[in-house]
């Protein structure tokens, strides 16, 4: 149900905030923008996750992304601008299930159970394009984003194992593995997952800039990403984040 939610919502949202900023409310500008650089930094906290067609379950993780940035008004509503950031991630995947043995015969209360901490960096660069309009003191802005984030490295965490139940072992017959037929926790050697080298997406952001000074502005603004690149090294598991919800402050010197 939240996957329909996001396909629509962010369109019509988009539409709406261009309505709202085209109104006259939005139209007190007193000075041109247009040739101005700003330079700044930005950063905050980002809720991503992973659908994986191996694991029964995802959970998503709080990560956090920080950079700086430099914009050039091309016009006094629009501006483009990029930046280099640390992308930092972070997701669980988990799986559950019954355990069958060399006959076919399935336990009770046996089971299989493996959980996957995940912990990404990145190194990723933004390019974005921005429109803006307002007062002098106060905008809001609508920006696209696309971005191209490096692999820094990645640490993985979490256990697997095998639970044999009293009631089952007298039951089981397990050929490959005979340890399996004491009843217990069987710890086994966790695969190490090889992330892809690298993660190419969009994002779209909304927010507001206030500016304490005519050249010296915070900005705040929540927004989402959608990402096409397969998570994996490996293209036979597929996996794509499915969360990238992202809320950034930023501050913004012009140095006109």
């Amino acid at each position: 149900m939240l996957k329909g939610y996001y396909k629509t919502k962010p369109i019509t949202l988009f539409v709406l905030l261009l309505f709202i900023l085209s109104s006259p409310i939005f139209s007190q500008e007193t000075y041109i923008n247009k040739g101005k650089f700003n330079i700044g930094f930005e950063g905050g906290i980002q809720f991503t996750g992973v659908n994986d067609t191996y694991m029964h379950v995802s959970e998503g993780g709080i990560g956090y992304n920080f950079g700086p940035l430099i914009e050039y008004y091309l016009n006094d509503f629009v501006k483009i601008k990029a930046g280099l950031q640390y992308d930092s991630r972070e997701f669980t995947l988990k799986d559950l299930l019954p355990i069958v043995d060399s006959s076919g015969y399935m336990g009770a209360s046996s089971y299989y159970s493996s959980v996957e901490n995940y912990k990404v960096n990145y190194l990723t660069i933004p390019l974005s394009i921005t429109y803006i309009k307002g007062t002098d003191n106060f905008k809001f802005y609508v920006q696209g984003t696309f971005y191209y984030s490096i692999l820094i490295n990645s640490v993985q965490t979490g256990e697997t194992f095998v639970y044999i139940s009293e009631s089952d072992a007298e039951h089981y017959n397990f050929v490959n593995y005979p340890e399996f037929n004491t009843p217990g926790y069987h710890y086994l050697n966790q695969a190490e997952q090889k992330f892809n080298s690298s993660d190419i997406g969009i994002n779209l952001f909304v927010g507001g800039i206030y500016y304490i000074k005519p050249n010296l502005g915070i900005s705040l603004s929540p927004g989402f990403s959608y990402a096409f690149s397969n998570v994996w090294e490996d293209p036979l598991r597929t996996a794509t984040w499915s969360q990238l919800y992202k809320v950034t402050i930023g501050v913004v010197y012009s140095i006109k």
